[in-house]
């Protein structure tokens, strides 16, 4: 049983409790800490959890069962966190976040995490939250009946907060979680936040605007407070014996200030009244006497906190009407009573939806209290494998994932998702509208993953121009109707295509994964996506399919290549190296110094013309040497005193290196198409009527292949029997 001692000494274990001195002394050591609105602490418990090496925000990327990672929506992020930076100058969240988008792009998600965020961090020292409840001594704590007896004496305690049950005759809870701070009146609440913040006038004018200097208690608690102060004729430390200050933390689960709204129809919000409840009977006669009620509801729980409505559009209009006075005013309606709230409002919808919603004759009230935020499907096929990756990790226990399979489904995802660029929206540069007007779905994919591959086939200056101008190109639509993202394969389906695949293959390569492709691309019925008229090789899913095809046959071609072991990188370094320092002098009119004669002679002009014979150099001679000289420039630039690798600085001019040793290779790869049947064969132990077994050193050769593509790449022994054998047929 030694896990109960763990529990016991937990930092936060849900016995947190002081007395309301006691929290004021803490509030005096950190009052900006104990003085955050829920934008500021939403803002505090992002920043705790800071950004990963690209910048990007670690509270979303945190793996979770209950809130899964959220992948590649970076800029949407982003633009949630700018909201609560606006709602901290504002002073009240005075805005509804929407997120709009297509069904499974990860708007739950994101909320999802940005909840757990929140609950992990309530659980810090940090992240402390207080809120308190009213304690009600029995008569043998205090003598008499508390409001009965004016002359009645108190016992020395300075609080009730820290008594037992058995001397406890009630305890009523604060429902909206008040914080302790509104306890204290609001001029003297006021001026003790002024001293407190003294040296920070920035901070105090931000913190001025909150309602944690303008606001009040709720309702029951005002009341309770009143009553108690005029029995005990206006000594307000008597008042505030009664008050126990407890930490709570934050709980999706337990709709604990994170709160999720499905789209059922029922009011978020109520009142009860709690004075005729038998079980408080206890309560002194100052209180009986008072007409109590108790609010309830998800709005009334996420107070302090979170409050999603999911699929909000859904709804009738007439069940989220009143937030157009909650987000004008920062509080909610019940009952005739105005009640003060402190909660971050977002939800989620559909396109479908919002334009429905457009529609609606009160829409334009809407538009000003509400903030649209579009939440694409993802564009990056690099952070859509991503997504994938765990559920497939889950599953390699009966289906292995050749490496290229996801890459292949990946791309396929982003390739429907995306738009042909127009050539109007590039009058003003007609070198970039040439160049981007000739993008294939597959390059412009590459161009809009985190490794912004530019297309190998343009030139120096074209590839300079596209590079320059990605970012342009991915807001060429951001504004239009039909934006990129908004449309083509959902995640949802992905991952359900995933499934089917490993149910039907014990190994899985990207030849399984289009020819599965191929045959859902003719249910139209199914996929929206699939009734788009095509564009030229847009919105042509044949065409898709052709282009990953030929780019997954490259790569393996490559790989297959690199593990026939002719070629040793080396030769590539030194081969490279001796070309850059023979053109370095030729443009500076400089000799090199022959290392075998040592003698200085002229730049070698015919083996600088083999070398581009050798890399099939089409662009202008001149202007090649010029970029890759300046570009080994800028290198030494930025990395003094290392040592150069000239195969990491022109990586582009290795592979075309890499392409002109292919005849000399597909010798080699054609001698082993010859033999490979025989000698998976013969691996098997099957036998092939009329085979001659085959000699030790063929056979090493192959092994050594495959060892090779199994090491080196993470291919299984079938899956690289079964990729050399289609290579082999599409290409040799």
């Amino acid at each position: 049983m030694d896990w109960i001692d763990s529990l016991n000494n937990l930092e936060v274990n849900g016995n947190e409790i002081m007395s309301f001195f006691e929290y004021y002394e803490l509030f005096k050591k950190s009052p900006e800490k104990e003085l955050r609105p829920t934008s500021a602490y939403l803002q505090d418990m992002v920043n705790y959890f800071g950004r990963d090496d690209h910048k990007h925000l670690n509270v979303f990327s945190h793996d979770d069962q209950d809130a899964p990672a959220v992948f590649g929506q970076y800029k949407i992020e982003e633009k949630i966190i700018e909201q609560l930076r606006n709602f901290a100058e504002e002073g009240f969240n005075n805005k509804f976040i929407l997120l709009i988008g297509p069904n499974g792009s990860s708007k739950s998600s994101l909320v999802k995490r940005l909840m757990k965020g929140a609950e992990d961090y309530s659980k810090t020292d940090e992240g402390a939250l207080y809120t308190f409840s009213w304690i009600f001594p029995i008569n043998t704590v205090i003598k008499g009946n508390l409001g009965l007896n004016q002359a009645s004496t108190t016992s020395d305690l300075s609080s009730y907060a820290q008594l037992e049950d058995k001397d406890i005759s009630a305890i009523l809870t604060s429902e909206l979680k008040d914080h302790p701070l509104l306890l204290i009146p609001k001029e003297v609440r006021k001026d003790l936040i002024h001293s407190a913040f003294n040296e920070n006038p920035e901070k105090l004018e931000e913190i001025e605007k909150s309602y944690l200097v303008r606001g009040d208690l709720s309702k029951r608690n005002r009341m309770i407070y009143d009553a108690l102060l005029k029995n005990y004729k206006g000594k307000h430390e008597e008042v505030l014996k009664h008050i126990r200050v407890e930490r709570y933390t934050i709980s999706r689960r337990y709709s604990r200030s994170a709160v999720t709204i499905e789209p059922q129809l029922h009011v978020d919000a109520k009142m009860q009244q709690i004075t005729m409840d038998q079980r408080l009977a206890s309560l002194p006669p100052s209180l009986q006497s008072l007409n109590l009620f108790q609010m309830s509801g998800e709005t009334i729980h996420a107070n302090r906190g979170i409050l999603e409505y999911s699929d909000l559009l859904k709804r009738p209009l007439d069940t989220f009407k009143y937030l157009l006075m909650t987000m004008e005013s920062g509080s909610i309606n019940l009952g005739g009573i105005l009640t003060e709230l402190d909660i971050f409002f977002i939800g989620t919808s559909n396109e479908v939806h919002l334009t429905a919603f457009k529609q609606h004759p009160d829409f334009n009230s809407f538009k000003g209290r509400f903030t649209f935020i579009r939440v694409p499907y993802l564009l990056d096929y690099k952070s859509e494998m991503k997504i994938y990756q765990k559920q497939i990790n889950s599953i390699k226990d009966r289906t292995h994932f050749e490496p290229g399979a996801l890459d292949a489904i990946a791309k396929f995802a982003v390739m429907t998702r995306i738009r042909s660029c127009m050539t109007k929206h590039y009058e003003d540069t007609k070198k970039l509208s040439a160049i981007v007007t000739t993008l294939n779905p597959l390059e412009k994919a590459g161009l809009y993953s985190e490794d912004r591959i530019i297309p190998g086939r343009l030139d120096v200056e074209q590839a300079q121009i596209l590079k320059h101008n990605i970012e342009r190109i991915e807001s060429e639509f951001e504004f239009d109707n039909l934006y990129e993202g908004k449309f083509g394969i959902s995640p949802r389906d992905i991952k359900n295509i995933i499934y089917r695949l490993a149910d039907m293959n014990k190994a899985i390569t990207f030849i399984q994964v289009l020819d599965y492709f191929k045959r859902i691309i003719n249910k139209k019925s199914e996929y929206d996506f699939l009734n788009m008229s095509a564009h030229g090789d847009y919105h042509n899913p044949p065409k898709f399919i052709e282009l990953i095809n030929e780019a997954a046959l490259d790569d393996f071609d490559k790989k297959l290549r690199e593990s026939l072991g002719l070629v040793d990188d080396r030769s590539y370094e030194d081969y490279l190296k001796r070309y850059i320092e023979n053109i370095n002098a030729m443009i500076k009119g400089e000799k090199i110094k022959n290392v075998v004669t040592s003698k200085y002679e002229d730049a070698d002009e015919y083996f600088i013309k083999e070398f581009e014979n050798n890399i099939n150099l089409k662009e202008d001679a001149a202007n090649f040497r010029s970029h890759l000289i300046s570009k080994l420039g800028a290198w030494y630039l930025d990395n003094k005193g290392e040592e150069v690798d000239y195969t990491k600085i022109f990586p582009e001019v290795v592979d075309r290196l890499k392409e002109s040793f292919r005849k000399e290779q597909e010798k080699v790869i054609h001698k082993i198409a010859k033999n490979l049947v025989f000698f998976e064969a013969e691996m098997s132990g099957k036998e092939v009527k009329g085979h001659i077994p085959l000699k030790e050193d063929i056979k090493k050769e192959i092994k050594v292949v495959i060892d090779n593509l199994q090491s080196s790449y993470g291919y299984s022994q079938n899956g690289s029997f079964e990729l050399i054998k289609y290579l082999i047929k599409e290409r040799y």
